[in-house]
């Protein structure tokens, strides 16, 4: 199984020569810190654990003259 994780989306393959061909995409509300992210495959259950990404605050403060 492969997993790719692109902002906001959650890409899952599976690997060539796996007994069953899986793949899918899936577009969650918000976009995921790999680093705080992780996952399991036991007994033929994934389970992924995904953080959220803390939004970086971009507002630019103007001088006051």
């Amino acid at each position: 199984m492969s997993i790719g994780i692109e902002g906001s989306i959650v890409r899952l393959n599976s690997k060539e020569g796996a007994s069953r061909a899986y793949k899918a995409a899936y577009e969650l509300p918000q976009d995921i810190d790999v680093a705080g992210s992780e996952a399991r495959l036991e007994n033929g259950v994934l389970t992924l654990k995904l953080a959220k990404q803390i939004p970086v605050s971009r507002v630019t403060e103007l001088a006051v003259n």
